[in-house]
């Protein structure tokens, strides 16, 4: 017997457009649980994954964690523990060790409580870039989620994510430099907590060759999707320098296979995501914690990077560019627009022109069009004051749209110092800090735009500065009577035919592009100069 004490359970919040999400799957951590006197642990399927995808897909696309000034909390004291578990897991990509994960959960005659938390060190643009996540949750005693915090930090900056559930209204709260953004989702059912999707399995009896099929929402992202299960047989798996035999259960969720494997007594034996090449083990404490020395930090930068065979000019010289993509289909993704046109699919080919400004027709604010894209979200608080007054302020008397646009591409370019850090981003916390990398250019011009009334998305995909390889990427699309992509990272408008869109949306986003991590090849076809020059 003993106390849980210091528990504390803030309150968060971005945005969700779903409204069925029956599972939620916290940010981080393997759950360990009993069932029936049982030991069980249930990774959270997408984790690692969202964490590689917010850490940096490369030096180009870098977040940053804004930092709260405001807490509120739930304390959760003196509270009888009935039983309680400790796990300690190393994290490696490509075989070399990046950080590790500590759960601890703790059952009560109240309910259940988590803690978890993790640390990954990764190399970027030649410096090395660590990031910590915490993560508070309790449920009732069937696993139904009551209450979360997530918090996020690096490198001196922190942001909490909470959420609360009554019934099926369901709040979320962000914090982000003395800011708070609140949203009230109402839920067809409450949502549960990892560890009952292993329930689930346990409930149904699942079968080598059974499948199920499980909805969830990640907090990390805000984004609510289906994850697919699939019993298989039982199988020896190499772990470490050992081999071992556990069940096999493949887990497929945004496109993105993950394999665990369990013993008898469904305690994890190891989680494999192959298209990143990236597994979790058990460890002992002293083992997760073994410093990882910087110099040797696993280089980001080199694993996401497309390499092409034939190098180009400088994409901003180009006025048309044809690729080849192989090992990827158009399914999901949104490829076409004005400027990026699919003109083979087997295989993929892709055309892309450079948006040509004078034929833009001439507009004037406030627009009427493709108004969802100037309202305001948990990241991009384009109605708070500063927002406002520096979006004035950049565009000074202005009243041209075309010319108004141009102002925010450069000034955003100019304001943000490029600094390879690793997070949440937030326009508001942008705006303060000064630094960041595509995400925070990206973020932040969105907010300044919308802030205006000019309706602006975000793209996300891969970029090509050089002429030699592409890298994830993220940057804006504008309504100027069509959407035309700007890059106030690169300081372009228009964005040049080096852009690839893969997505257009938020952080919601990312694990789509990841479906071609390590798989991708990209092959040039045809292009022009400007002065018409071809290969």
């Amino acid at each position: 017997m003993g106390l849980i004490t210091g528990y504390t359970i803030p309150k968060f919040g971005p945005q969700v457009k779903e409204q069925h999400i029956p599972v939620l799957f916290l940010i981080d951590g393997y759950y360990v649980i009993k069932y029936n006197g049982q030991r069980s642990t249930m990774r959270k399927l997408l984790g690692i994954i969202i964490i590689i995808i917010i850490f940096g897909l490369s030096a180009y696309l870098l977040l940053k964690i804004p930092r709260p000034t405001r807490a509120s909390h739930v304390s959760i004291q003196n509270t009888t523990v009935l039983e309680s578990q400790e796990r300690w897991l190393g994290i490696f990509l490509q075989g070399q060790r990046i950080g590790y994960t500590f759960t601890k959960i703790s059952h009560t005659v109240d309910g259940v409580f988590t803690e978890s938390r993790s640390q990954m060190t990764l190399g970027m643009m030649q410096m090395a870039r660590s990031i910590e996540t915490h993560v508070y949750a309790r449920t009732d005693n069937d696993y139904l989620l009551e209450e979360f915090s997530l918090t996020i930090a690096t490198q001196g900056h922190e942001t909490r994510v909470d959420g609360t559930i009554d019934g099926t209204t369901l709040t979320l709260t962000s914090f982000s430099q003395g800011v708070s953004e609140s949203q009230t989702i109402e839920l067809q059912e409450k949502p549960y907590i990892p560890e009952a999707v292993e329930e689930i399995i346990q409930q149904r009896n699942m079968q080598p060759g059974d499948e199920t099929t499980i909805p969830y929402f990640d907090p990390t992202t805000q984004s609510s999707t289906t994850a697919h299960i699939k019993m298989m047989n039982t199988e020896d798996v190499p772990v470490m320098e050992r081999i071992e035999t556990g069940r096999r259960v493949e887990v497929i969720a945004q496109g993105i296979t993950s394999v665990m494997w369990f013993d008898d007594d469904f305690q994890m034996i190891k989680v494999w995501i192959p298209a990143l090449g990236m597994e979790s083990v058990p460890m002992s404490r002293e083992e997760a914690l073994v410093e990882i020395v910087p110099t040797q930090a696993f280089d980001l930068l080199s694993f996401f990077a497309v390499r092409l065979d034939t190098k180009l000019p400088k994409p901003p010289t180009l006025t048309y560019l044809k690729l080849r993509l192989e090992n990827i289909t158009d399914t999901d993704l949104d490829i076409e627009d004005s400027y990026q046109r699919i003109t083979s699919t087997q295989p993929l080919e892709i055309e892309f022109t450079r948006p040509v400004l004078d034929t833009l027709p001439q507009l004037s604010l406030p627009m009427t069009e493709h108004d969802e894209f100037t309202e305001p979200s948990v990241y991009i608080q384009c109605q708070e004051p500063d927002i406002v007054a520096a979006a004035r302020k950049m565009a000074g008397n202005e009243t041209d749209p075309r010319k108004i646009v141009a102002r925010l591409v450069t000034g955003v370019s100019q304001l943000v110092r490029d600094n390879p850090t690793a997070s949440l981003p937030s326009a508001i916390d942008v705006l303060k800090t000064k630094e960041g990398d595509c995400t925070e250019h990206t973020i932040l011009f969105t907010a300044l735009a919308r802030a205006l009334g000019i309706p602006t998305k975000i793209y996300v995909g891969l970029g090509n500065i050089d002429g030699k390889a592409y890298f994830y990427h993220a940057w804006c699309a504008v309504w100027l009577g069509e959407w035309v992509p700007v890059d106030p990272t690169w300081n372009q408008y228009p964005a040049d035919v080096g852009h690839l869109k893969l997505k257009e949306g938020g952080l919601e986003e990312w694990a789509a592009v990841m479906r071609v991590v390590g798989q991708l090849v990209i092959t040039v076809v045809d292009y022009r100069t400007g002065n018409g020059e071809k290969p």
